[in-house]
């Protein structure tokens, strides 16, 4: 009895071990979502998710992976994806990924000409991204803090691959592809 319960400590401390490595290097990751930017995929108010940020280490972020991005917050409240801030944690999808045309009209976004999913969208005017650039959007389109506010955002910023939501319990489960038709609009959280 005493040997199962030393191996079931030694388990536990090795396993924590693994995963303050893990954190630290930022290979798994638990951001939050900027308030409503991400409703219904993921839960407004207090919604938490896991991401991991290996995949990105060894490759690029392509059109509908929800990412996690480095932001800072200004004097003002304005909000800056970037690579060496600490402050904030922005989990948004990517819509456009370098070269290609993102536009907001009819209703929708556009990716190359291509409606890029079935969200309504206010119209937002065309963008092409350079060589190093991602065209963020936020699933709760009405309410989301996201590439049409701030521009788009490099790849030195996003640094990890959101994979699921894991709190509140009920909201268990991966962030799949959004839905459709009307954004849920401002969250009202406490």
């Amino acid at each position: 009895m005493l040997r199962a319960l030393v191996r079931i400590a030694a388990l536990a401390v090795i396993a924590a071990g693994i995963l303050v490595v893990l954190d630290y290097a930022e290979l798994l990751v638990w951001p939050s979502t900027f308030r409503a930017s991400m409703a219904n995929t993921i839960p407004a108010c207090d919604g938490r998710t896991v991401a991991e940020g290996i995949t990105y280490r060894f490759s690029d972020p392509g059109s509908g992976d929800v990412v996690a991005i480095h932001a800072a917050r200004g004097r003002k409240g304005e909000i800056t994806p970037d690579k060496d801030a600490t402050d904030l944690t922005l989990v948004l999808r990517v819509a456009g990924t370098p070269g290609d045309e993102v536009v907001g009209k009819d209703g929708f976004v556009f990716v190359n000409d291509v409606k890029f999913d079935d969200i309504r969208t206010a119209p937002f005017p065309k963008v092409v991204l350079g060589g190093d650039q991602y065209f963020v959007l936020g699933d709760n389109r009405s309410a989301s803090i996201d590439s049409r506010t701030f521009g788009p955002v490099l790849r030195d910023a996003i640094y990890a691959r959101v994979l699921l939501v894991v709190w509140p319990l009920r909201d268990i489960g991966g962030v799949g592809g959004g839905q459709s038709g009307a954004p849920p609009g401002p969250a009202g959280c406490s």
